[in-house]
């Protein structure tokens, strides 16, 4: 991710209001998790396991928190059964999941990232999650905060993909 990709990303989240960050470390996002656990406005929580960051995130909005999570397109693979569980039993819980959507249309970086890719959709469309897919970062930090928008008034999760291009 280039760093000016960086300060948009961080530009959004604190437009979004975003104070609670969970992340699953991924390449991608090397520039931007440093900077993440940086910025006061933030707790920043990484975690090893998708599921366990989803409920982490659901637990901070229990709390009173606007959280985030950041990860890339497997998560929402290994952490569905989370996300199923967690609108089975509360009807959805809202969190902001800004994914790193490779394996998208595009995306030349590898064969191994095309199964995420072409599942994350389906698995959002399966849990009736709203998303939209950008491609470009200059639209990034407005992206953000709609997604927000989108969190807050629908009181469950929205997904923001973020499609792989050289300007990540």
């Amino acid at each position: 991710m280039r760093e000016e990709t960086v300060q948009t990303f961080l530009r959004g989240l604190k437009r979004a209001n975003i104070d609670f960050i969970v992340t699953l470390p991924f390449t991608q996002a090397a520039r931007l998790l440093p900077a993440l656990a940086k910025e006061p406005q933030f707790k920043y929580v990484q975690v090893n396991n998708e599921g366990d960051g989803m409920v982490i995130a659901a637990g901070a909005w229990m709390g009173g928190k606007r959280p985030a999570l950041i990860v890339e397109n497997t998560a929402l693979c290994l952490g569905a059964y989370a996300l199923a569980g967690l609108d089975g039993m509360y009807g959805g819980m809202p969190m902001l999941l800004l994914v790193d959507h490779r394996g998208s249309y595009g995306d030349g970086g590898g064969y191994w990232y095309f199964a995420g890719g072409q599942m994350a959709p389906v698995i959002l469309d399966g849990l009736k999650i709203p998303y939209t897919t950008i491609n470009d970062p200059e639209g990034l930090d407005e992206a953000i905060v709609r997604g927000q928008a989108t969190v807050e008034s629908s009181s469950r999760p929205a997904a923001l993909l973020m499609g792989c291009t050289d300007h990540w």
